[in-house]
């Protein structure tokens, strides 16, 4: 934790403020017993020999009297001291952390994951330096990270920029398990969600797969050629167009009669999909057939679940 050099340097007075750093070091990583914070501060190189059980808990009383909230050690905390919060520990408010919700969703509009990564790893370094529960669990949330597995982000992120195979388990939204082999693509976000797109590579279709569903990265193989997503180049007719948030890549042509003509790429007809049912009345799809008849298709089924 803590390693002095030479201990000739060290007077009384920076002996004992040594002596509280590390001890209150040692309890903000694990609850200790007085054996325990003992040897780590001979470990630390402070002393030839342990120190009287007295010594220690007088530091531990000179914690408490700089603010620090340590429980005394007794049956149920399996007779160790608990460091329960200390004064320098982060303050937050619930107001800033609705400012950094509010950040968060500005700066991530775009489907650059990597500025979600930043932000992912400020609120997990936040969440660690606060003890209170409920706002170490409120800044973890403003990201969807925390319901990835960790081993299957780290091997995700991994492959960004190569064209390896990636099988993996994924679970459907009915919850059931199978397995997907693709060659990688990318990595994007979308509606606060991490995806991963690729190719199939036994339909050769373009595939997107939610990180959340992942539950684990079977195998990784060297990829053999490029990667090449299939594009779906989608036209349609918009009524109020001004009522509608489009995203970025949109393009809005000519207009006739409060209609105007939008033209954007998809490269996952589940999104391409999405998009255009979100839009209800006011489109109509122009083309691609193959995106008009699954919309056509989608419509239907909804026409059933509410005949």
């Amino acid at each position: 934790m803590y390693t002095f050099q030479t201990k000739a340097e060290v007077t009384q007075i920076s002996l004992t403020g040594a002596r509280l750093i590390v001890i209150l070091g040692a309890l903000m990583t694990a609850p200790r017993d007085l054996q325990d914070l003992n040897a780590l501060i001979s470990e630390c190189g402070l002393v030839d020999k342990n120190y009287s059980n007295d010594t220690i808990r007088i530091a531990l009383s000179t914690l408490k009297a700089a603010g620090c909230e340590i429980s005394r050690p007794c049956k149920s905390n399996d007779y160790k001291y608990q460091l329960l919060s200390h004064p320098f520990a982060l303050k937050i408010t619930d107001e800033e952390i609705a400012a950094l919700k509010t950040l968060y969703a500005n700066m991530t509009r775009g489907s650059d994951y990597r500025i979600a990564v930043k932000f992912n790893e400020l609120f997990n370094t936040l969440a660690e330096h606060t003890f209170d529960e409920r706002l170490s669990g409120e800044l973890l949330g403003i990201t969807s990270f925390c319901k990835i597995e960790q081993d299957v982000y780290k091997k995700i992120l991994a492959q960004d920029g190569k064209n390896n195979i990636i099988t993996i388990v994924y679970a459907t939204p009915a919850k059931k398990l199978g397995t997907k082999k693709f060659m990688f693509g990318r990595i994007f976000l979308k509606s606060n969600k991490l995806y991963v797109e690729g190719i199939d590579t036994e339909t050769n279709n373009t595939v997107c797969y939610n990180m959340t569903r992942i539950r684990q990265v079977v195998k990784i193989e060297q990829g053999v050629s490029d990667y090449k997503p299939v594009v779906y180049n989608v036209k349609y007719l918009l009524k109020n167009i001004d009522n509608h948030v489009l995203p970025s890549e949109a393009k809005a042509g000519k207009s006739n009669n409060n209609q105007t003509e939008v033209e954007i790429e998809f490269t996952s007809k589940f999104f391409a999909v999405q998009h255009i049912l979100s839009l209800g009345e006011d489109c109509t799809v122009i083309e691609p057939a193959e995106i008009r008849e699954e919309v056509i298709s989608k419509l239907m089924e909804l026409r059933k679940v509410y005949a």
